[in-house]
């Protein structure tokens, strides 16, 4: 059996409060909060820090944790269980006016989208959205368990 794959992401909310940023493919077919595997004796928050200077060249203030969301799927048969760790994160608004490109990856971008953009297409981790929706102010632990067939 496959072990549980860790990833550390960051939720940055635009300083107006209207938008959050997420990275998606240039078609948009999903979206999710900019971060990464977490490396060996690394932190959730350092490896956030980490993967938005590798991938996109941005500096980021890593705020306080946010939620555990663990995701236990099975699908085509294949088990798999991710946890991700997801902290409050600032950024120097001006720095991301409307997308920017990933570094490596030319089909990733980081944009920002309203919380009626991101009901639109899926975000992961799942359930993240009804957290973010309801302002939860205390630290959760999303838990998904689902079979796709």
């Amino acid at each position: 059996m496959s072990q549980p794959k860790l990833r550390a992401e960051g939720i940055i909310i635009r300083k107006d409060g209207l938008a959050i940023l997420v990275q998606c493919d240039n078609e948009e077919s999903f979206y999710r909060f900019p971060g990464g595997s977490i490396e060996f004796e690394e932190t959730a928050a350092e490896a956030i820090k980490r993967e938005l200077v590798e991938e996109f060249d941005m500096q980021a203030e890593i705020g306080a944790l946010a939620c555990l969301n663990e995701s236990i799927v099975t699908y085509d048969g294949r088990k798999r269980h991710d946890c991700t760790i997801l902290h409050w994160c600032s950024i120097d608004d001006t720095y991301v006016s409307d997308s920017i490109g990933h570094k490596e990856h030319a089909g990733i971008k980081l944009t920002w989208r309203s919380l009626e953009q991101l009901k639109q297409r899926p975000l992961y981790p799942e359930g993240i959205l009804d957290f973010i929706s309801e302002k939860v102010e205390s630290v959760a632990h999303i838990v998904i368990r689902k079979k796709y067939d």
